[in-house]
C-alpha cells in the first residue's frame, strides 16, 4: 500500500501572541494513508504542504476558491514537473474560534483521484483574535493561558536534496508555542534519520522556520538554519546545522546569533545585533561577530567582533561605538524589527 503524506496549512505570523488554528488530522484517501497539519486564518488563502508519495519531495499549493464553507482547489499538480493533476475540496471547514475543542472530530474532504475522504482530528489549537470577527481578546486571551501540550510535529516547507525535516512543537500554559526539536526525515525512505533537540526558545510562528542552505561551503546546500521568526528584519535569530557526510547526520555548527550574512569567499560568517530603533535605524549600534568556518572539525570558531553606530535621523554615516554604547548593546534584549 502506498503512503501519501499531504500538509495542509495557512501561513499567519502574529508578531507576540499566536494566534491561528491548527489541526492535525489523520486517515485514508482510498488506500493511501494520509496526514494533514493545517494552520488557518478566517478567510484567509490555504496553502497546502505535503511530501509527494515515493519520492518524499515536498510541495505545495495554494490559492484555493471559497464557496461558503468550502476551500476549492482546482487542477494543481503535486510536483512541477508531472502531468497528475487533481482537485482537492475541503468540506464544511469548522474554525471554533476560540474553542478548546471544535464541533466535529473529523475533516470531511473530496479528491478527484480518491473520491470522498474523511481524515480523524489528532490535535487543535482554535487561538485567534481579531475586531472584525466579533470576538473579543478576553476569549483568545484565556485560551492561550490556559492551553498546552508538547512534541507536535509540523512539516517545514524548505528541505534539501537528500533530507526533509519537521519542527517539534510544544506549549506551556500562558506561554507562545516554542520549538523544542527538530526531526529530520529520509527522503530516500521517509524514515526518521535523526532528532535534534533545542532549547533555545524561539517561538513559532508558521511552516518556513527551517531554511536550507550551503553553509560549511562544500558546495551542497545540503545544510539548514533554524530561526525564531520569518523575517528577513534585523534580529532574528538563528542557529545552524550542517550535515556531516561521514556521520550521516547533523551536527551544530557553532554559530548562533542574528541575521547572519556569510562570506563563501573567506568563510567567514557575521552575525549583526541592531540595538536601537530597527524601524527606521535613528541612533542604532550595530554588534557585529565574525566566526570562520574550520572544515576539519566541521565547526565555526569566534573570531573577533566589532562595533559600529548611526549617530541620529540625520546624519547616517557610520562611526565606531563608543565604549559604554558597545556594553549597553552587549547586554540589551533585542527583538525581531519590522520588514524594511
Amino acid at each position: 500500500m502506498n503512503t501519501i503524506k499531504y500538509i495542509l496549512m495557512i501561513v499567519f505570523l502574529i508578531p507576540q501572541v499566536t494566534e491561528a488554528v491548527y489541526r492535525v488530522y489523520s486517515g485514508n484517501m482510498g488506500d493511501d494513508k494520509v496526514e494533514f497539519y493545517l494552520l488557518a486564518t478566517p478567510d484567509s488563502n490555504f496553502d497546502i504542504t505535503y511530501i509527494k508519495d515515493k519520492t518524499y519531495e515536498v510541495g505545495y499549493i495554494g490559492g484555493p476558491q471559497k464557496k461558503e464553507n468550502d476551500y476549492h482547489f482546482k487542477n494543481f499538480t503535486t510536483i512541477d514537473t508531472d502531468n497528475d493533476s487533481d482537485t482537492l475540496i475541503i468540506k464544511n471547514f469548522d474554525f471554533s474560534l476560540n474553542k478548546v475543542k471544535s464541533e466535529s472530530n473529523y475533516l470531511f474532504g473530496y479528491s478527484e483521484k480518491f473520491g470522498d475522504f474523511k481524515l480523524k482530528k489528532e490535535f487543535e489549537y482554535n487561538v485567534f483574535a481579531e475586531n472584525g470577527y466579533e470576538l473579543t481578546r478576553v476569549e483568545s486571551k484565556q485560551l492561550f493561558d490556559n492551553t498546552e501540550f508538547e512534541n507536535i510535529e509540523f512539516l517545514q516547507r524548505s528541505s534539501t536534496k537528500d533530507f526533509y525535516f519537521k519542527v517539534i512543537l510544544s506549549k506551556k500554559k500562558k506561554e507562545d508555542i516554542k520549538i523544542t526539536g527538530i526531526n529530520v526525515y529520509s527522503k530516500k525512505s521517509g524514515e526518521l534519520l535523526q532528532t535534534i533537540k533545542n532549547s533555545k526558545g524561539y517561538i513559532f510562528y508558521t511552516f518556513h522556520a527551517i531554511q536550507i542552505g550551503d553553509f560549511d561551503f562544500d558546495g551542497n546546500e545540503n545544510d539548514f538554519f533554524l530561526q525564531g521568526a520569518e523575517s528577513h528584519a534585523a534580529n532574528v535569530p538563528q542557529i545552524y546545522y550542517v550535515y556531516d557526510e561521514s556521520q550521516n547526520k547533523y551536527i551544530e555548527a557553532n554559530l548562533e546569533g542574528y541575521s547572519i550574512q556569510f562570506d563563501s569567499e573567506n568563510k567567514i560568517a557575521t552575525s549583526t545585533k541592531t540595538c536601537g530603533d530597527v524601524v527606521i535605524y535613528s541612533s542604532n549600534v550595530l554588534l557585529k561577530k565574525l566566526y570562520y568556518f574550520n572544515n576539519k572539525e566541521k565547526k565555526y570558531t569566534y573570531i573577533d567582533k566589532y562595533c559600529e553606530a548611526i549617530p541620529d535621523g540625520v546624519n547616517y554615516y557610520l562611526r565606531q561605538c563608543t565604549k559604554k554604547e558597545r556594553l549597553d548593546c552587549e547586554k540589551a534584549v533585542v527583538e525581531v524589527g519590522d520588514e524594511p
